[in-house]
């Protein structure tokens, strides 16, 4: 027998419409490296894809859009100008360069995924033979929340909040973790994703829907007034929840020199009270991880060394000839966190 010429691949073709398309397996150029996937995570924004029928911004597929960016494996084939790259290497892929699962030619939820111009420590992560493939998958969600920390400039000392507990809000925490913070208070209006924050080591958990927000963060972080205003006493606030409210409470309650950094996906515009910004000097800055093959490799070193215990953001692993009901459960996010497609 040999190689298979053709495989399956999950790609968006409208609203609400994945399939699994038969296509070719991708030809090798001489700069471009073929891994065959172990494992890879489904992302809330490949939900947002299907949901959106693409990227979103309305704009109709030209053609239609292979999903999954969270992966990892072992290299299958390499181009004849590749260097530093073999066959039989175990890796997770870094997907920024070629757009994998967001609007490039390529997609992991597939057997073979084709990484062009692969480049040994910057595409093409080596992860050593101890760490699981399903883990090791998880660098990319990983050092999304770590690029976020990078952004806040957060110390260990810091006095941290993360509203939301859904995937990134969870790999935040166990970045925090590793940097050293121990001062951690999340957010979140489901138990069962606060049960899971506890077990990855946040101080402190709070349901906005059973208690004050403000008033839960000011006695784990303390309180204050300045210019007769209340404040808490937390100094970086992490916004991966997308929630306007929260976040409004928390901009009002900001103290001097705060920083609040924007991870998630707002839909809509949210007013700020700018006079308060310019009274406490916070800062609000925005993170999207892009450029960041140093992130996603401490993530990796960070997985391998297995310093944080990072299994309980893994709610469930499930086999890919089974790909519509692990959407499913990945859409019911009350039951799920991180869920692994296996292959």
């Amino acid at each position: 027998m040999g190689d298979p010429v053709t495989m399956r691949l999950a790609r968006v073709h409208g609203v609400g419409d994945m399939r699994i398309d038969e296509v070719p397996v991708p030809a090798v150029g001489p700069r471009d490296v073929l891994v065959r996937i172990g494992a890879t995570g489904i992302c809330g924004s490949d939900l947002g894809y299907i949901a959106a029928g693409g990227l979103g911004g309305g704009a109709p597929l030209a053609e239609p859009l292979p999903i999954g960016h969270e992966f990892a494996g072992v290299v299958e084939q390499v181009g004849g100008q590749v260097r530093g790259i073999r066959p039989g290497q175990r890796c997770a892929v870094n997907p920024d360069a070629g757009l994998i699962g967001g609007g490039g030619p390529s997609g992991a939820f597939a057997p073979f995924i084709l990484v062009p111009d692969a480049r040994p420590g910057v595409d093409i992560c080596p992860i050593p033979d101890s760490l699981p493939l399903e883990r090791a998958a998880l660098a990319e969600p990983l050092s999304v929340g770590l690029h976020g920390l990078n952004i806040g400039r957060v110390q260990p000392e810091d006095k941290v909040v993360v509203l939301g507990a859904g995937p990134i809000g969870l790999c935040t925490v166990i970045c925090l973790r590793h940097r050293g913070v121990r001062d951690i208070v999340i957010a979140d209006l489901s138990d069962a994703r606060l049960d899971r924050a506890r077990r990855l080591g946040a101080a402190v958990t709070v349901n906005p829907s059973r208690e004050s927000l403000t008033d839960a963060i000011g006695r784990a972080h303390g309180t204050g007034e300045r210019f007769g205003m209340p404040f808490i006493g937390s100094d970086v606030i992490i916004d991966a929840a997308g929630a306007q409210q929260a976040l409004g409470e928390l901009l009002d309650v900001a103290k001097f020199r705060a920083r609040v950094v924007i991870v998630a996906l707002h839909k809509k515009p949210m007013p700020v009270n700018l006079w308060k910004m310019m009274a406490n000097e916070f800062s609000i800055s925005g993170s999207i991880a892009t450029d960041r093959e140093d992130e996603f490799n401490e993530c990796l070193k960070m997985l391998a060394d297995g310093e944080v215990d990072v299994e309980p953001l893994i709610s469930h692993r499930v086999d890919f000839s089974r790909l519509g009901e692990a959407f499913r459960i990945a859409a019911d996010t009350e039951a799920s966190a991180k869920v692994i497609v296996t292959f």
